[in-house]
This record gives structure tokens, sequence and C-alpha cells, in this order.
């Protein structure tokens, strides 16, 4: 009996191993079809980083797994996103933190997925195999793995073997379950290499965002620091008592409203001592305008012909100044990207 049960843990656990070792054999035959889908070992060994842009939002990507994302148009950068496997840190408006959570895992996932050039390259030796995957009349190879606390899942095209779609999960104390999707369009081809022209970027209880990408350029001269500076070009920012001195970052005039973005945030505001229904004094140059300082954007009945006010970037996290009137329209010709700007309290 002892040698029965003997023999028939050593034949599970042949077979059990079996399984293990087909498994992998299955994963990197994937993951080399994926590759090759790509352009192969050969083309893309010849990136060393390359770059797109989508809006405002400049990727940077070294294919050794560090990924910078610069928001803003040259010459103003007003942030920077610097990823690798090791951490994740932002520099906004001059003010640096740590990315954590979700958050860290999400881009540390993106970094190796982009570094490999949307392949599984960077992944390959950490991925388990689940076979086919029926998506309508779509049959798509699922691989799945771990970055930290996050749940990873690829769809790889049956046929193309390139990734169709991309799935996080998690969890944590804020967001509680968490769920993001990226389902890839259809790929172009660059220096013969292959890579998705756009992704659907979706999750639960957020509307979906197209992403088309633009501007894709292969091994650009960049500085030697680059991919290790967090550095940015969102001018200079003067504290004093009841008085700001900054920058514009940006402005314009649509419809007779001239929009001036500033590179004052919540915590210039704070300590300069603003507080809401403040009266102040924003000085252009030779220009001085009475302004009305609100801590949330104003109700739409406030934002008739005449209205002057400074408020929250909805989009951002820095302020704008809104002046609706077309006699502004000549003192929006006069304003360039780091032209000096001062507000104080009336």
């Amino acid at each position: 009996m002892v040698k029965h049960r003997g023999l028939l843990y050593t034949t599970c656990l042949l077979i059990l191993s079996g399984f293990i070792f087909l498994s992998c054999s299955q994963t990197h035959t994937i993951v080399g079809k994926n590759i090759l889908a790509a352009g192969g070992k050969e083309n893309l060994s010849k990136v060393k980083h390359y770059s797109f842009k989508y809006g405002q939002t400049t990727y940077y990507v070294s294919t050794e797994g560090v990924m910078k994302l610069t928001e803003g148009a040259e010459p103003i950068i007003t942030e920077v996103i610097l990823v690798d496997k090791d951490q994740a840190k932002r520099n906004c408006f001059n003010s640096i933190t740590e990315l954590t959570g979700l958050q860290k895992s999400t881009n540390q996932c993106l970094a190796q997925l982009r570094a490999g050039l949307f392949t599984l390259s960077h992944f390959k030796d950490k991925l388990k195999f689940h076979g086919l995957k029926s998506f309508g009349p779509q049959e798509l190879y699922m691989l799945s793995t771990n970055v930290n606390d996050l749940q990873v899942e690829f769809y790889l095209d049956s046929e193309e073997y390139t990734l169709k779609r991309l799935v996080l999960k998690g969890f944590d104390e804020e967001q509680n379950k968490h769920e993001q999707n990226h389902d890839f369009g259809p790929y172009q081809e660059i220096e013969g290499v292959k890579i998705p022209s756009s992704w659907f970027n979706s999750q639960v209880g957020i509307r979906g965002t197209t992403v088309e990408i633009s501007d894709v350029k292969i091994n650009q001269p960049l500085e030697e620091d680059f991919f290790s500076s967090l550095d940015i070009n969102a001018g200079e920012v003067e504290i004093g008592e009841s008085t700001l001195k900054g920058n514009i970052m940006q402005s314009s005039f649509r419809r007779n409203m001239l929009t001036i973005s500033t590179n004052w945030t919540n915590e210039c505001i704070q300590k300069a001592g603003f507080k809401a229904e403040d009266k102040l004094i924003l000085q252009i140059g030779d220009t001085e305008v009475e302004i009305d300082f609100h801590e949330s954007f104003p109700p739409r009945s406030a934002l008739g012909p005449g209205a002057k006010f400074m408020t929250p970037n909805r989009r951002g996290e820095n302020y704008l100044i809104y002046l609706i009137s077309p006699e502004f329209s000549k003192l929006a010709e006069q304003l360039d990207p780091l032209s000096p700007i001062r507000i104080q309290k009336k």
C-alpha cells in the first residue's frame, strides 16, 4: 500500500510538472510571437528610447524600463512624472511627491509595457498562461501577472499575437475595488516597429477616453540625465503677505474672454492669505484690473459679460484668471509664456 501511494504521488508530481512545463513553454512561445508581431528582436533592439504625444502630455520611454511624462507645451513644462521599477515620483509646479498604492503600480506596469514597445517582453518570466478566452467573435490568449498589489491581465490576438486588451485590477482603501481597461486600436509601423496608434481607456464609474497618439519619435537626442531628472520649467513664485508674484503659463482669447493660466497653486494661495470673495488687484505690465477671488468655480450666473475673477483650475492644480470682455483683446496680444504677473489684496 505504501509503495502504491508513493507511486501515485510520484505520478501526480510528474503530471503536474508536465503541465507547468507545458504552460511555461506555451507562454514563451506566445511571447516570442508577440515580439515578432511587433517587428522582431532585431528591430526592437535598435530602439533605445522613444516618445509620443497625447494632448499636452509627452510620453518618453526608455527600453530599459523607465518612463517619463511631461505636461505642457514648450517652453513651459508644469509637471513631470518619472517611473522605474522601484519608484514613481511626480513634480507638479515644483512640488515633488511620491506616487503610492495603485497609482504607483499602474504607472510601473505601463512603464514596463511601453518599455517593451507594447509587447510582453518585460513580463515574460512572470506570466501565467490561461488559454483562449472568447470576446464575442474574437478569441484571445490570456496571460496574467502581478505588479505589486495590482493584478494584470493581457489579451493577445490568437492569430496576429498583438496585444488587444490590458486589464488592471486592484483594491485600496481610497478607491476600493479598481478596474481599468485599455483596448488597443490599429497598430502603426514606424521604422520597422509596430505600436498601437490609439487605445480606449475605460474604468468602472468613469467615462471612457480614446487616446490617439501622435508625433512618435525614436532615438531622438536627449540630455544625458533626461531619464533621471524631475526638472520642470514653470517660472518662479514669490509669496508675500496678501500678494503673489509669478508667471503666465499660457493664455487664450476666445469669444470675448481672456483666460490666463498662472503658476500659482493652492499652497501659494494659502500662504498669501487669500480667502473667498476677496477683491484682488491684478497687474500685468502697465495694466491693472480688479478681480474677484473664488475658492471654487463660480455659478453660471456669475459668468456674464464684465466678469473678472480667479479660480482653481478644474483640470489641474494651478489657478486660472478669467477676464470676460472684448476690451481685453489688446492685452491678450501682449501676453507670452513666462510673462510676469502679480496680484495683491485690495
